[in-house]
């Protein structure tokens, strides 16, 4: 192959890396060919760019669990609660609850387990019993537990609903108390009424005790009072007439304790006044009072006083007359020159019982021995006179 061959099969057909084609070209060349040809250069490959590296895989953030409740329940009706996944679970994912509870509905308080599936939420269950004690309302309370797989709402991670009573109340224990009617006269009938509060379902025993002041026939001790629905009853306290002048008096009730109520402490007790209406007895007749009279001593110039006594005391008036007189018997004898004249009427008025006489006694200019007068008691008026005479001595001062 000559060099133009070589020149032109390489050129036509870009053959020219082709050995035998080279080879034929560098010996032209070297034999002094004056037209070489130049292969062309071998291209470079395209350098290779190195695939990327991939995005590190992220993996998916654990759901976050709430619960939510549901309407409030009458005592055996089901409670119920809303357990929510957010996001849902790709698969199933079981979730720790534990339910509690207020109040005594039948709920078994512990831990339960709930299925949530990928939808996201599921219902939790929880039955109540219905009882015949009547009790306080209460709740029933869910938590979620923390668990594998989840996260705990910091918010909604726990919800009650409410479970309400249905029994009726125990019906009130009634107060008893007592009020007195009018006052009555001896023979009447002392009535009292017995209150209930409230008025009690059935009929209601009530125990009392009777009691009275005063002697009017009245059968005291303990009774029995039957109070009715209607919450009311009247006692009645029968007193006896009689002949017997005596102070007023009363009838007494007192509620006592007892099964079924209780006794009130401002009204468990009443009082019905019990007049007597009987004469008193003529007032009796004193027996005869005495009258006794005193002695007396004052010197010359002074006043001599005799006591009076009447013993004892009369319902009636009293008089009794007076008079004094020179002293007969033994002993110097006073004159009426000696002593101021003395005479009159004494008066005691029913209760009284002493009174006095006085005598003033004449001072003269003689020195003499002591002289002595009589005082004398005489013509009372209802009393007798049991002592009628008083000696009055005069002593001397000269």
């Amino acid at each position: 192959i000559s060099a133009q061959e070589a020149r032109d099969f390489s050129s036509g057909n870009g053959w020219a890396g082709w050995a035998p084609i080279n080879d034929a070209l560098q010996r032209c060349t070297a034999a002094g060919d004056p037209d070489p040809v130049t292969p062309d250069p071998e291209p470079e490959p395209d350098p290779v760019t190195p695939d990327p590296e991939p995005d590190p895989v992220t993996p998916d953030p654990d759901p976050e669990i709430s619960v939510a409740a549901g309407g409030g329940v009458t005592e055996g009706g089901d409670a119920t609660f809303t357990v929510t996944a957010v996001p849902a679970p790709s698969v199933p994912l079981t979730v720790d609850v534990s339910v509690s509870t207020s109040g005594d509905f039948g709920v078994t308080p512990g831990t339960r387990t709930v299925t949530i599936p990928t939808s996201g939420s599921a219902t939790l269950t929880v039955g109540t019993t219905d009882d015949s004690t009547d009790e306080a309302d209460g709740q029933v309370t869910a938590t979620i537990d923390a668990g594998s797989g989840y996260t705990v709402s910091a918010t909604a991670g726990s919800a009650s609903v409410a479970v309400a009573d249905d029994d009726d109340p125990p019906p009130a224990i009634p107060e008893i108390s007592i009020t007195a009617g009018a006052g009555v006269t001896e023979g009447g009938d002392a009535t009292f009424t017995v209150t209930a509060v409230p008025a009690p379902s059935a009929p209601l025993t009530v125990d009392v005790s009777v009691a009275q002041s005063g002697d009017y026939g009245v059968a005291t001790g303990p009774r029995t009072v039957t109070v009715g629905t209607s919450g009311t009853a009247t006692l009645t306290v029968t007193t006896t007439n009689d002949s017997a002048d005596e102070a007023d008096g009363t009838a007494t009730v007192t509620v006592d304790s007892g099964a079924g109520y209780t006794v009130s402490a401002t009204a468990g007790t009443a009082t019905v006044a019990v007049a007597d209406d009987d004469d008193p007895p003529p007032p009796a007749v004193n027996a005869t009072p005495s009258l006794s009279i005193s002695d007396a001593t004052a010197g010359e110039g002074g006043t001599l006083t005799f006591t009076v006594t009447l013993s004892p005391a009369s319902s009636r008036y009293v008089w009794v007359h007076y008079y004094a007189r020179p002293a007969f018997g033994a002993g110097l004898s006073a004159t009426f020159a000696d002593f101021a004249q003395a005479y009159g009427m004494l008066t005691f008025k029913p209760g009284e019982t002493s009174k006095t006489i006085t005598v003033a006694a004449v001072d003269d200019n003689s020195p003499e021995d002591d002289e002595t007068f009589t005082v004398v008691l005489y013509s009372a008026v209802q009393a007798a006179i049991a002592d009628g005479e008083a000696t009055g001595t005069i002593t001397d001062n000269d």
